[in-house]
């Protein structure tokens, strides 16, 4: 055992420690010194661009215009026949014919947005009211002129719908 005063093994850290605070504390002023208002450069600033409102240079939203059936219902269906809005195309294509013999109707089939004794309502009210004359049985058949269109309903997969086939003649 050494004879002689101890010497504590982190003393050689401390003493780091102690010089780091020491250069750290006489390094940072204590104030900042004042600036001079002489010394600041003065640029002139023009009135920002966006700050005077003009509606007429405004950048409008264009939003298409709402479609009332969604999917498109094929071009000889009759001008003019309602279709409640809201109702999406589920099927169109030719009538079936007996082979051999030229297809003379067309179909489309629809979801509509009504029960089927609501959409039966509906279908020959604003049918009516369009000058479609109607004849009642297992289906709705409407005519105008020349044309006709034939609509039978069923009620729908879910409650409150109805799928709709619309036969009519292809032109």
């Amino acid at each position: 055992m050494p004879i002689g005063p101890r010497v504590s093994r982190f003393a050689p850290a401390c003493v780091a420690l102690l010089a780091f605070a020491a250069g750290w504390a006489c390094g940072v002023p204590s104030d900042p010194p004042a600036l001079d208002e002489n010394d600041l450069e003065t640029v002139a600033v023009g009135q920002p661009a966006d700050s005077i409102l003009r509606p007429e240079e405004d950048e409008q939203e264009q939003r298409a215009p709402e479609v009332a059936v969604r999917g498109r219902i094929p071009g000889a269906f009759p001008d003019g026949f309602p279709v409640p809005d809201a109702s999406t195309v589920v099927d169109f294509g030719d009538v079936a014919t007996e082979e051999g013999e030229p297809v003379t109707a067309e179909y489309v089939g629809l979801l509509l947005p009504l029960g089927a004794p609501a959409a039966r309502e509906w279908l020959l009210r604003e049918a009516q009211a369009a000058g479609w004359r109607a004849t009642l049985g297992e289906s709705m058949t409407f005519s105008r002129g020349d044309e006709w269109v034939e609509v039978a309903i069923e009620p729908g997969a879910t409650p409150g719908n109805s799928a709709a086939r619309f036969e009519y003649a292809k032109p």
